[in-house]
């Protein structure tokens, strides 16, 4: 479904609207949102998830206590050089 959604700097844009399916990767720029519909018919567009807002590049980081001590294991094993 095609709307034109209108963003809180109160531009509209055209947008796809679909829903989500289990186990698809989202697309860069790609939008989770939540419907909630109105009085008047039409809907509140509240965003849930973007894609890529967090501003990193690549997965996120984990550095729990046992990652730590696997990532010792493996390379910091004695019987040569790396």
């Amino acid at each position: 479904m095609v709307i034109s959604r209108h963003r809180p700097d109160h531009s509209v844009v055209p947008s796809v609207l679909r829903p989500a399916r289990a186990g698809k990767p989202m697309a860069p720029g790609e939008e989770y949102v939540t419907l909630k519909r109105q009085e008047d018919g039409s809907y509140e567009i509240t965003g849930s998830y973007v894609h890529g807002a967090n501003g990193g590049s690549g997965p996120a980081q984990v550095a729990t206590e046992d990652y730590r001590t696997g990532w010792e294991r493996t390379f910091t094993a004695r019987g040569g050089d790396a």
